[in-house]
């Protein structure tokens, strides 16, 4: 009875459930296909020695959960039957094993050793994902030593960018709509889902004993935003003392020239180094795993930029001298551009510095045969100093703390109960050090001049997590709940944001500018919300062969507020007036975020067990960006937009206009009542061993989102009155939920597990994502036109076409015990044993353009100048005869719009170059002793040395539309540098 009462209490409680933990299903026959009840099954650790006692029930089913990640034995013992046990249990983070198990009928026992069978098919559920284990993270070759960039080598999810977390998408969502947890908490950004910069040590590689990453159609005990699920696991301490200290190396010397350089060769100096130490307290008992690495990184990176020529400059001076200060923070050019007597480029160079620290603690206590507990700590503290602009200095700093305290107990061998509290801290600071306190945009002429913009955070999430496991017959039962409370101390901007935007070079000449947009510093906020999300799932099994998988999950995303009532909160679609009535809420909640989850799992008898049948669907919701849902917050700063319209003349300086500005406040908005984005995911998939330790898949998925973000601009000029609609106001940012995104996919796999020396992991995926200006998140166009919503229907920014990754790490079969010199002296086996290869591989197609067109404000009909885009020219191809880097698009296929109207060419109607590299490593461990050992790594990024092109200019207007000026990356680590050397040793016990 207390058992049922908490299993109650547990499912009524709120819930976000993801597990860190691994679970071994299975269901025990006899020869002749029977179900045998009362079998005594016995699971040890093999790092640990720990064990797991259960029994098989009524229907011979067994299920035991909250397992930590790793390599197990099983025992199998019944009266009459034969002893059985199986070796080399490889469970993953995250997974569910199904494990079947055949004994012999015998009146002697006698123990027979047989293998875990097939590894790496889910006959459980229909997700599409992947587990990356620590000998991938710690042996592949990794540009910048950040975990990030392998979770785009799992199914369904692709690289956009350079490999950070901000980059990194899966079935045609957004960024902000993943989740990252570390030990089954918490590990996000929390104001985004991703860390706001690019630190590399959250967690160390070095730190992680696995992680998986869930891309679709996964079940209902894991949610909380509707796209992938990143799940890391911290290594843990054993029964034996382990140790380890490295170095990685870096220099300008052993790197190629990066494409495009011109002036000054970008220098770096880049040292990455720690050092583990994990071990038993106690044996069998109590454990310990420390990490700490660190990481120096100082580059004088070659700078470009296109400014303002001589003869334009005095022509500026001669005819708006008021105009000086500006020109003045402009460097002096000396690169001519060919048909471009206005503009001049400049090149120079300017430090870059890069220091992170990072450390992680964890205890592993066995209390008894039921209970286990752990705590961890881990934090990273990272702070970079980069130029900003053409003349400024910016930097960043961040912190990120995280701890959590987790305990699983197995109240008998049908009831588990997995429980876990964590606290994730993201402090950050950023600002510039610039020479104007403006920002200056001369459209499609010159690089842009910044102003000293900052923010600052310190934001806080505290999270408990319980998942509760029954076996019932041929039923396991799982609910879960967490609470999840997230705290925003923000203000942002710090500091003064302006922005002066002249329309084109004529109209700087004139000192005519188009609008002066403004906001003030946003006092320090408190934000706060509570999310509670729970679920209840059944996986069972109909036979051996056919599993169900069906839940239920509720999400509830809370309602966001500040923590002393400050906020102004503006919705002119909704409320009676612009601004609603003070202390409302800021949006009303969202109650029916029902989430019905359910999958086939079917592995026909015929096929001895060797594949698999899947299909799934699921509905998953997510709120988005945290800090997209804090609009009244940042109406609390003095905000406005003057444009000519406002103030006729509008010129530098702006002061004998500012008048206009009491009439033109330009505040943030939203729905109040917004809707929680929707996904719907449906996938089917065959999984097969086509080889020892070899599995193949193939797979389609698809997916549609409604209610996805989108960003409008509101109160534009009504043409019939020539005013705006709501008097008062300048524009007014409207952040929503109006947009959808359909992705739809094909994707293949080939997975060999690494026991036998040898790990491939490759995927390809064809996909095709449209929107009509969102994907989800915080991402979203502003469209050309409010009134044509249809219009921005196209190809995602985010869709890539095709997406190819592959990795593999080989011990070469060299030395004694292998195929060649199995025999090897001792000199022989120093020199040439032991040596291992490892190597990854990418191909993707270019993301889409979107080809814009500079415009006054006067020459459209709403004045609303977002974005515009030019006039398609009848069939003539938007690209260059023959693409080149310097002449990619055709300048030819558009033209001007008429004023007045907005031009018809759709959007994202190009496509930028594509990006191919492979990266490889070579290592050799050389041994002291029987235990110590020294290993030396040549890493190579980019072997062949493949010039990665950026995004072509895109804005129609210029010398330079259509030509690519800038590399795919300016970066010194992650995808697309040149190539690039890397030297590593270690030293190991």
């Amino acid at each position: 009875m207390k058992k049922l009462l908490l299993l109650l209490l547990l499912a009524s409680m709120p819930l976000f459930g993801q597990t860190d933990r691994a679970t071994i299903t299975g269901t025990v026959t006899d020869t002749t296909g029977g179900r045998v009840p009362s079998v005594e099954i016995t699971l040890v650790s093999k790092a640990t020695g720990i064990s797991r006692l259960a029994k098989t029930n009524s229907e011979g089913v067994f299920t035991i959960s909250s397992l930590a990640v790793g390599t197990y034995k099983a025992t199998f013992r019944a009266d009459n039957f034969a002893t059985q046990e199986v070796e080399e249990i490889r469970l993953d983070v995250g997974q569910t094993y199904t494990l079947p198990v055949k004994l012999g009928v015998t009146k002697v026992e006698t123990a027979i050793d047989v293998s875990a069978g097939v590894t790496g098919l889910d006959q459980s559920s229909a997700e599409i994902g992947g587990v990356v284990h620590g000998s991938q993270a710690q042996d592949l070759p990794l540009n910048g030593r950040n975990y990030v960039s392998l979770v785009a080598l799992v199914p369904g999810a692709i690289d956009s960018g350079t490999g950070t977390q901000d980059q990194v998408r899966f079935a045609g969502l957004s960024a902000e709509d993943n989740s990252w947890h570390l030990d089954g908490i918490d590990n996000s950004g929390i104001n985004h889902q991703y860390q706001k910069v690019a630190i590399r040590l959250q967690p160390s590689t070095e730190a992680i004993a696995e992680f998986r990453a869930n891309s679709a159609v996964y079940s209902a005990d894991q949610g909380g935003t509707p796209g992938g699920q990143i799940e890391l696991v911290s290594r843990s301490g054993s029964n034996g003392f382990h140790a380890s200290a490295w170095e990685f190396l870096r220099n300008t010397y052993f790197d190629a020239t990066p494409w495009g350089t011109v002036g000054t060769f970008p220098t770096l100096h880049l040292n990455n180094f720690g050092a583990n130490l994990g071990g038993p307290v106690l044996k069998d008992k109590l454990f310990f795993f420390v990490n700490w690495e660190s990481l120096r990184q100082v580059q004088n990176l070659s700078l470009t930029g296109t400014v303002p020529s001589a003869s334009f400059r005095a022509a500026v001076l001669a005819k708006s001298p008021a105009l000086a200060p500006i020109l003045n923070a402009y460097p002096v050019g000396t690169v001519t551009i060919a048909g471009n007597a206005n503009a001049v480029s400049w090149y120079g160079s300017g430090p870059s510095t890069d220091r992170e620290d990072s450390g992680l603690a964890r205890v592993d206590y066995h209390v008894n045969n039921r209970t286990d507990a752990f705590v961890r700590y881990s934090t990273d503290h990272y702070a970079v100093q980069t130029p900003a602009d053409l003349t400024g200095q910016g930097f960043t700093t961040l912190t990120t703390p995280n701890i959590v305290i987790g305990a699983q107990t197995a109240f008998s061998s049908t009831f588990m109960n997995n429980v876990r509290f964590g606290f994730n801290r993201a402090e950050f600071t950023q600002g510039e050090t610039n020479t104007l306190p403006y920002s200056v945009v001369v459209t499609g002429a010159f690089t842009k001049l910044d102003d000293a913009t900052g923010s600052v955070r310190y934001d806080n999430s505290f999270t408990f997590v319980d998942d509760a496991t029954l076996v019932r017959g041929r039923s396991t039962i799982k609910a879960g709940v967490t609470v999840r409370r997230i705290q925003e101390n923000k203000s942002s901007p710090s500091v003064p944001d302006e922005i002066y935007t002249f329309a084109s070079t004529t109209n700087f000449q004139n000192n005519l500018m188009d609008s002066d947009s403004y906001a003030g510093t946003v006092p320090l906020t408190g934000q706060r919300m509570t999310e509670s999300f729970g679920y209840i799932q059944d996986q069972f099994q109909l036979s051996p062969q056919l599993t169900i998988n069906a839940g239920m999950r509720y999400e509830y995303f809370g309602v966001d507020h500040e923590v002393q009532g400050r906020g102004i909160i503006v919705d002119p679609l909704n409320c009676s007036a612009v601004v609603c009535p003070a202390g409302s809420e800021w949006y009303h909640p969202n109650l029916l975020d029902f989430s019905p989850r359910l999958s086939v799992a079917y592995s026909p008898a015929a096929l001895r067990g060797k594949s698999v049948l899947r299909a799934g669907y699921g509905i998953y919701y997510g709120d988005g960006q945290f800090g997209n849902l804090g609009t009244p917050v940042g109406n609390l700063a003095t905000k406005y937009s003057i444009t000519q319209q406002q103030a006729p003349g509008l010129s530098f300086p702006v002061t004998p206009y500012l008048g206009a500005a009491a009439n033109s406040f330009a505040p943030s908005g939203s729905p109040i009542n917004r809707k929680d984005t929707a996904v719907e995911e449906w996938t089917l998939s065959f999984q097969s061993e086509v080889a020892k330790q070899t599995v193949a898949q193939i797979a389609y998925f698809g997916t549609h989102a409604s209610h996805v973000f989108s960003d409008v601009t509101l109160n534009g000029i009504d043409p019939t009155t020539g005013k705006r609609p709501f008097a008062g106001y300048s524009t007014i940012d409207y952040r929503g939920s109006s947009n959808d995104a359909n992705t739809q996919a094909f994707q293949a796999g080939l997975r060999r597990d690494f026991a036998s020396g040898l790990l491939i992991s490759a995927n390809y995926e064809l996909s095709h994502s449209l929107d009509n200006g969102g994907i989800g998140g915080g991402e979203a166009d502003i469209p050309q036109d409010y009134n044509c919503h249809r219009c921005e229907y196209s190809s995602s920014d985010q869709d890539m076409r095709h997406y190819f990754s592959a990795s593999t790490i080989w011990k070469l079969p060299v030395g004694r015990g292998h195929t060649f010199l199995g025999n090897a002296s001792h000199l022989e086996e120093f020199f040439l044993g032991g040596w291992q290869a490892s190597g990854i591989g990418t191909a993707r197609s270019g993301l889409p353009i979107n080809v814009t067109i500079s415009r006054s404000t006067s020459a459209l009909p709403d004045q609303l100048n977002k974005n515009q885009r030019p006039n398609l020219v009848p069939g003539v191809s938007v690209y260059a005869a023959h693409k080149t880097p310097t002449s990619w698009l055709n300048p030819a296929a558009f033209s001007a719009p008429l004023a007045g109207v907005h031009g018809n060419a759709g959007r994202n109607i190009a496509r930028a170059p594509g990006l191919w590299q492979f990266d490889t490593s070579l290592q050799k461990r050389f041994p002291v002793t029987e235990r110590v050992g020294v290993s030396f790594r040549a890493e190579a990024f980019n072997l062949f040395n493949v010039a990665h092109y950026g995004t072509p200019a895109s804005v129609f207007a210029g010398s330079n539309f259509g030509v690519v000026t800038t590399p795919f990356s300016t970066n010194a680590v992650g995808t697309g540098t040149p190539r690039e050397l890397q030297f590593m040793l270690r030293a190991d016990f």
